[in-house]
């Protein structure tokens, strides 16, 4: 929930003018979930690894500070349970594929303990994909621009110009980055 105080008072200085401050300030402060998960040595994780997550967020995924992906889900617990819980490869029509969706850099991760940091996004506006997507841009992108190189993992970016200065998108993008430490460059 976002909740917004304005905060008017007055102070008074050592000459007696009076100095009137309108101050605008935003508590809201986006806590991730975080949890770990342990790929077994196929690249899979154990089902019971994940919580229940809100419907619509935004996830980090981490190897100790080395950020590997980042993304968007609408359907909470379930998206990411899905990405690490897929065989790496698939046997179809007698061929051998690859995860087709977007998980095969776990192959990299076999046998480790991943971190996830899990933003929720709320049911209001962010039921929009292309808001939620946004977000997912903005992030990965100010995430490149504070540690100069992007995530290891990002196979693709959708970047969407018409809600790039959107207030809401720009929002949850600061506060994503403040819990990494990193400010929101307005200016890229």
């Amino acid at each position: 929930m976002r909740a917004q105080f304005i905060i008017d008072y007055v102070l008074t200085n050592h000459s007696g003018r009076l100095l009137r401050s309108l101050l605008n300030f935003n508590v809201r402060r986006m806590k991730p979930e975080r949890f770990t998960v342990q790929l077994s040595k196929k690249g899979i994780a154990k089902s019971a690894s994940f919580p229940k997550l809100p419907k619509y967020g935004l996830y980090v995924i981490r190897s100790g500070n080395k950020v590997i992906r980042i993304g968007e889900t609408a359907s909470g617990s379930a998206r990411l349970k899905k990405g690490f819980r897929e065989p790496l490869r698939r046997v179809i029509r007698n061929k051998d594929r690859k995860n087709y969706i977007a998980y095969s850099w776990r192959n990299k991760y076999r046998g480790r303990r991943l971190s996830v940091d899990y933003f929720s996004l709320g049911d209001d506006a962010f039921s929009d994909a292309k808001l939620r997507r946004a977000v997912e841009a903005e992030v990965t992108f100010q995430f490149r621009l504070a540690r100069k190189k992007w995530p290891e993992e990002m196979s693709e970016i959708h970047f969407l110009e018409q809600y790039q200065r959107d207030p809401r998108v720009v929002d949850v993008t600061k506060e994503i980055l403040e819990h990494y430490g990193h400010e929101y460059n307005s200016s890229a």
